[in-house]
């Protein structure tokens, strides 16, 4: 038997018997449908959110809700409300004090509220950050920090569609 037939059947073998202690541990994919349970992606699509009405908030708040699966014609259960502070950092200061990169840190509490009785039913915080470099020209430097936004936004929106996923399949009963 050559050596590349013998590797074959070993990896064959070892994802056999991987596949063997997955299904013993109880593994289930965290937005797999169970049954006539609700599956996950259902109840994400369930939840409205709130932001500030600033370019960060209104960009989290779309990313987020782009994730989620949420539309204005869906039935809302949950709501969420986003409270977000937006932070610039110097990271590169030349002997003249001129910045030429800059961090931007997006630190935000969320709120998962019931929608019918307004109890809060979750909360959390996530944080995210993203640098850009600072250049000559003032316009290239808007467009930088515009787009570092839209990073820093879509980072922390998928930290909180984890968070939010995570916390519903733990309220599902086994």
């Amino acid at each position: 038997m050559s050596l590349l037939v013998r590797r074959r059947a070993q990896a064959v073998s070892a994802t056999i018997v991987l596949s063997l202690f997955l299904s013993a541990c109880g593994f289930t994919p965290l937005y797999a449908t169970r049954g006539q349970n609700e599956s996950i992606v259902t109840l994400l699509a369930t939840i409205s959110v709130q932001a500030s009405g600033d370019r960060v908030g209104r960009a989290l708040r779309v990313a987020l809700e782009d994730k989620l699966g949420s539309n204005a014609t869906t039935q809302h259960q949950y709501g969420v409300v986003l409270e977000s502070r937006l932070s610039e950092i110097d990271v590169a200061v030349q002997q003249d004090t001129e910045v030429t990169r800059q961090n931007l840190r997006l630190n935000t509490e969320f709120y998962l509220s019931n929608a019918e009785t307004g109890e809060v039913i979750y909360f959390a915080k996530s944080n995210g950050t993203v640098a850009f470099n600072r250049v000559a020209s003032e316009f290239a430097n808007i467009i930088a920090e515009r787009d570092a936004q839209e990073r820093v936004a879509n980072q922390v929106a998928e930290d909180i569609h984890s968070k939010l996923a995570i916390y519903f399949q733990r309220q599902q009963p086994n």
